[in-house]
Formats: C-alpha cells, sequence, structure tokens
C-alpha cells in the first residue's frame, strides 16, 4: 500500500501537474463544479485539464484542451484538483469496497490522512435536512430545507481493506479492535469527537504508533 502512495508521490512530483490550467471560475469546493487537475488511468496515461467528480454515479469527467472525457472510476486509479480560489489541493484513489457483498467493484474515495497501518478515507455526499425557524411576529415555528455538503468517513487497512466508519464510539472500537482499551483511553483523555476529521486523524495517527511499537 504504501508502495503504490510512494510511486503517486513521484508521478505527481516530477510529471508536471504544476502547469498552469484554465480555471473555469465555478465555486470552489464543490465536486460538481470544474477545478484544474489530473487523472491517472489504468494504463498509467496521465491527463490534464479541468476535472469534476459525480461520487453518486462514479464518474469523473476531465476537459482536455475542450473536448470533454469521461471516465468510470474502474478505468482510474488516481485523480488530483486544485481548488480554484482556495487552492487546496485534494487526492483521490480507486479501491475496491462494498459493505455487504464479497464482490467488491472501484470506489472513489479522498485520501484524507496516509499511515503505514491504517489511512482515513472520505467520500463526499449532500444531505438534506430540514430545520426549524421560528417567526417571532406570526409566533409560529416554520420548517425550511436546506442541503449540504458533508463526509462520510473509511478506515483503509493494510491490503487495501476499505471498512465504513459510521463515527460511533462502538465502531470505532469494534474496527480497532486490537488496540481498543489504549483508544479507549486517548480518545477519553484527549476529548476527541469522532465525527470530526482532524480528530479522526489523531486517533489514525495513535493507532499507526501503536501499531508499530508491537
Amino acid at each position: 500500500m504504501i508502495y503504490r502512495f510512494i510511486k503517486i508521490f513521484f508521478l505527481t512530483v516530477f510529471s508536471g501537474w504544476f502547469l498552469v490550467l484554465d480555471s473555469l471560475g465555478q465555486t470552489p469546493g464543490d465536486l460538481e463544479n470544474w477545478n484544474p487537475g489530473f487523472v491517472v488511468t489504468i494504463d498509467e496515461d496521465t491527463i490534464y485539464g479541468p476535472i469534476r467528480i459525480h461520487f453518486a454515479n462514479e464518474v469523473v469527467q476531465i476537459n482536455e484542451n475542450n473536448a470533454i472525457k469521461t471516465y468510470g472510476v474502474n478505468q482510474l486509479t488516481l485523480v488530483f484538483l486544485k481548488e480554484n480560489e482556495t487552492e487546496r489541493e485534494r487526492f483521490f484513489y480507486t479501491f475496491p469496497f462494498h459493505p455487504y457483498s464479497d464482490y467488491k467493484p472501484s470506489k472513489l474515495f479522498e485520501m484524507l490522512f496516509s499511515g503505514k497501518y491504517l489511512c482515513l478515507l472520505g467520500r463526499e455526499i449532500l444531505v438534506t435536512e430540514t430545520i426549524p425557524v421560528y417567526d417571532s411576529f406570526t409566533f409560529r415555528t416554520y420548517y425550511n430545507t436546506r442541503t449540504k455538503l458533508s463526509t462520510d468517513f473509511y478506515f483503509m487497512f493494510e491490503g487495501e481493506k476499505v471498512k465504513a466508519f459510521d463515527g460511533s464510539r462502538k465502531s470505532l472500537l469494534h474496527l480497532l479492535s486490537d488496540k481498543a482499551d489504549e483508544l479507549k483511553k486517548f480518545t477519553s483523555t484527549n476529548k476527541l469527537t469522532l465525527t470530526q476529521k482532524e480528530d479522526l486523524i489523531k486517533i489514525i495517527t495513535e493507532y499507526n504508533k501503536l501499531k508499530a511499537a508491537k
């Protein structure tokens, strides 16, 4: 697993992704919009151009020289994009995953943290919420519906074994059962929130340290 990331790292550094790409001026952070970047196919071809990702359909589109190409995630190994305004760099990899079946098709995950024994992955989803709003003039409560971007988290173990994490303490200790006692104490002492990326990275960093010290 580490070899794969090292290989991609050197590919990223030396293949010239720092070339200036035309921006389409869309809202940053919205993966339905275009951001400059590149994709690497399973044949190890690197294609540059503005990119957009459709997680729901497992499709990636890239505008190469004003020609839009569409790829299924099973045709790719890596997607890189740099958000237009924030300049945040994001790396997405394809890994086999299915929560219930032995048949595991390729899915696209963002690499949020890479470790030797455990990595943190993410997939963005749109969540619709109904929010109560109290009107002090009419003394009535109204309900507004809004859609926001959220992230589902996944743990990836050695051998690219991906497991869904639901954000609960029970799920954490079950998935990381070999270090459950140590992590239970670590999360409690540091008052970590299991639904926050930054705190999950702290937990995964600690898990990797514990595994390395065995």
